[in-house]
Parts: structure tokens; sequence; C-alpha cells
């Protein structure tokens, strides 16, 4: 796997570089406050080559706030991503929100530089679907729409590496071994996709801000990914059926689920947000 490299500058961010024999490509650019030190760890990748692509997960600030810089470097770089995520870059809502939660992670993490930028630097330049593939000379990127986390969740296999690169739609599994639920738009979307994703004839599989998974980690993955998906479900049924209010619920959740592991990796404001769409999206579902 010496052509897949892990770029990822910290914990809460994102990068995953692909070499192809003639492109290159990026999965995900991470978050607007390390955004240099990413670009350095691309760069040091690619050893004097450009950077052909970036194929977005999803449109969430961790995983693309980065952008504008990222254009800044390389200027023709094209941006991935399908009909759904090309919809909500060119929103000024999602826009507002990206900066709003880039500048407070950047507060967080005492960073102070300028993370000034045109808004308009958030669009898509190619627009895929699901079965779409993308040649890189002799590899292939292959796309497999997994909504569930969000409506314009994408995960990419590569065939020639049976490399799967997962999004966050069947959670996110963290160092304390925890899979973190991250249904947001639809519990019932998000077990297809982790259904769809265990189709795949992959070796290797890369993880949302880890990179490639440990032998340990791949081993029954998707099977832990239903677990905690279903489990996180059934509790807020159980939270409904005692009629707990919209708030107890929220409070509930914040105990159940904002550990001292996730703390490291989201914001409150990012956790309660989240936490607020996967309640109202299981209880829309009942």
């Amino acid at each position: 796997m010496h052509r897949y490299i892990n770029c990822i500058e910290h914990n809460s961010s994102e990068g995953q570089l692909v070499i192809g024999e003639k492109q290159t490509a990026l999965f995900d650019c991470g978050m607007a406050f390390c955004a240099d030190e990413t670009i350095n760890n691309v760069q040091n990748a690619l050893a004097g080559r450009k950077l052909d692509y970036i194929f977005m997960t999803h449109t969430h600030y961790d995983h693309i706030g980065a952008l504008p810089f990222f254009k800044n470097v390389w200027p023709n770089v094209q941006v991935v991503t399908c009909e759904a995520g090309a919809a909500v870059l060119l929103k000024d809502t999602p826009r507002k929100v990206i900066r709003e939660l880039s500048l407070n992670a950047a507060r967080i993490n005492g960073v102070t530089r300028d993370l000034s930028y045109n808004d308009e630097t958030f669009k898509a330049d190619v627009i895929v679907k699901d079965g779409d593939k993308i040649p890189l000379g002799d590899i292939t990127v292959e796309v497999l729409e997994t909504p569930g986390h969000t409506r314009d969740s994408l995960c990419y296999f590569i065939p020639e590496m049976q490399l799967l690169l997962l999004n966050e739609t069947p959670g996110v599994l963290m160092p304390d071994g925890m899979m973190y639920p991250c249904y947001l738009t639809s519990f019932n979307d998000t077990i297809k996709s982790i259904e769809k994703c265990r189709s795949i004839p992959y070796k290797y599989l890369s993880l949302p801000h880890r990179g490639i998974a440990d032998e340990k980690d791949t081993d029954k993955y998707f099977e832990k990914a239903l677990c905690a998906n279903v489990n996180c479900r059934d509790f807020i049924l159980d939270m409904k059926n005692k009629n707990h209010s919209e708030e107890k619920m929220l409070d509930l959740f914040r105990i159940e689920y904002y550990n001292e592991t996730l703390i490291s990796f989201q914001p409150i404001e990012a956790f309660l947000a989240n936490a607020r769409a996967t309640i109202a999206c299981t209880l829309k579902e009942l």
C-alpha cells in the first residue's frame, strides 16, 4: 500500500492520498485550521507531482474545510462529488456553517492564522453517481453512493488495490474500540449502505479519520457497525417510549456517547448539532 498515503495532520481532520501511474487523488482535504500542514504532507508525498483530484466523501467542514487553501496551491485540481454534494456546496447556509465551525475549531486548537477565503471556492468540478469509474492510470476509483451520514455520502473502491475507502455512514471507529454511530439523515439508508459496503470484495479498509485499518479492526467491521447503529436507534426509541422531551433526549444522548475519546475528535457544538439530527431522523422514520 505504498501508493496510499495517510496525510492526516490532526485526529479530527482528513486527507488520504492515492498515487496513480498517471494521476493523483486526495480523498477529502480536511480541516481549515491545519490546512497548511496537510498541504505540506501532500506535497511531500507527491514529490513534485501535481494533485489532480480531490474526491469528497461528504460535505462536512472537517472533511472539506481546507478546500480553498488546497485550491490556492493547486488551482486546477478537480473536485469530485455527487449531485447532492454539488448542490450543498452552492448553498449559502452550508457555506456559512462550514466557515463558522472551521473558525471554532481553529479557536479550540489555539490557531490564530488567517483563515479568510472566498466562499465561491466551494464548488464541484466533476459530478459522479453510483457505479461511475475514474481512472488514475493503472488504478481506478469506483464510486459508491452510501447515504445515511449525509445524503451526499460517497465511498470509493479501488479494485486493483482491493481498497475500500469508507465515509462516516457506517460509523466512526474510535481509538478506544468504540464504534460511534453517525447517521444524520436516515437510519434505514445507513443499514442499506453498510450492507452495500460489506458486499464489496475488499481486502483493505480505509477508515474515516484513521487511514488503513489494522487487521483486527477490519475483521467483522461491518457487523460491529450494524450493531452500533441498531443500538443507537433502539436507544432513541426507548427514550421516545419513555416520553422524554427533545431536550432531555439530547442530554441523555450526550451522556451516552460524548465520552473523553470523542471529545478529542469533535467539539461539543458539532456533536450536539449531529445528535439533534440523529434523533430527529430516527423519530421521523418510526
